[in-house]
């Protein structure tokens, strides 16, 4: 038997979720947006989910989705938006494509087979840990209607 090792950033992976069958994006601590692929050790693309003004640190993402077989991609943080991303061509890029205003810590997100809905669980503290806590949060379930592009 054998195995293939990535390898990721230097801080932990908290979340993954599949794009299609060959490749998949993760995220983390360290505000990393990463695109994999089955062949390859390293990722394709690399992105940061923004910086925090009052520390500078990353903004640790806690929650991801995608839309199966598709190039969308959505991430949730603390910083007050959920964020629709696009894989480019060939999964060696990705790009910001739309934000979404939320109060609170988004510590879950799921969008819809039909990609007309997202649902985010948001609460006022990171799932985590309560290592931050944002009283203008509420704990609450939304669920947000993706605008037609067209």
């Amino acid at each position: 038997e054998s195995q293939l090792v990535y390898n990721g950033p230097q801080s932990s992976i908290d979340c993954v979720a599949l794009l299609n069958e060959e490749h998949w994006v993760t995220a983390g601590e360290d505000g990393h947006l990463a695109v994999w692929g089955v062949h390859k050790k390293k990722p394709l693309a690399l992105k940061s989910h923004g910086i925090d003004a009052i520390n500078e640190d990353p903004n640790w993402i806690s929650a991801i989705t995608t839309l199966h077989n598709t190039d969308t991609v959505i991430t949730g943080s603390r910083d007050g938006h959920i964020r629709v991303w696009q894989v480019g061509e060939n999964f060696r890029s990705i790009k910001e494509v739309h934000k979404i205003q939320v109060s609170g810590f988004v510590n879950s997100l799921a969008i819809s087979s039909c990609g007309k809905f997202i649902v985010a669980g948001l609460g006022q503290e990171h799932r985590l840990g309560r290592w931050w806590r944002d009283k203008s949060g509420k704990n609450k379930l939304a669920i947000i209607t993706v605008p037609d592009s067209s």
